[in-house]
């Protein structure tokens, strides 16, 4: 767990982080935000949830292939969350309430913050 101006992030599995939204939602929090940012090979995603003045922040490090289900039928402000994140970063995210089929910002190049997996051959990392 990180700190940052005390709102402790928390690292979990995809499959935890699903569970841990339903629980949130029943008890009250609301989706303050998701962000993701792209590293190579993968994206970081934070999901923050607010209830009153206490703020939790969950972090999941999804591979570029992978999917991630969306939590618009939990809290239906995920979706423009969610939209954002798959046009600009390509994480898959599937089953949105709303999916604007990548029209949801007007930009020329698909998925501009992603960031594919650089392939080195030994030989290649030899001759530099």
């Amino acid at each position: 767990m990180n700190k940052y101006n005390d709102f402790p992030i928390t690292l979990v599995t995809k499959d935890r982080l699903y569970e841990i939204m339903q629980e949130k939602y029943e008890n009250g929090y609301r989706m303050t935000q998701i962000c993701a940012t792209a590293f190579e090979g993968y994206n970081e995603v934070i999901y923050s949830v607010n209830k009153e003045y206490d703020m939790e922040n969950y972090k999941i490090e999804l591979p570029i292939d992978e999917e991630i289900k969306s939590f618009s039928d939990i809290f239906p402000a995920a979706t423009l969350y969610e939209n954002e994140i798959k046009e600009l970063w390509g994480v898959k995210v599937v089953g949105m309430a709303i999916d604007y089929n990548n029209k949801f910002y007007r930009i020329q190049k698909d998925t501009p913050f992603k960031k594919q997996i650089t392939v080195v051959n030994k030989e290649d990392a030899a001759n530099e």
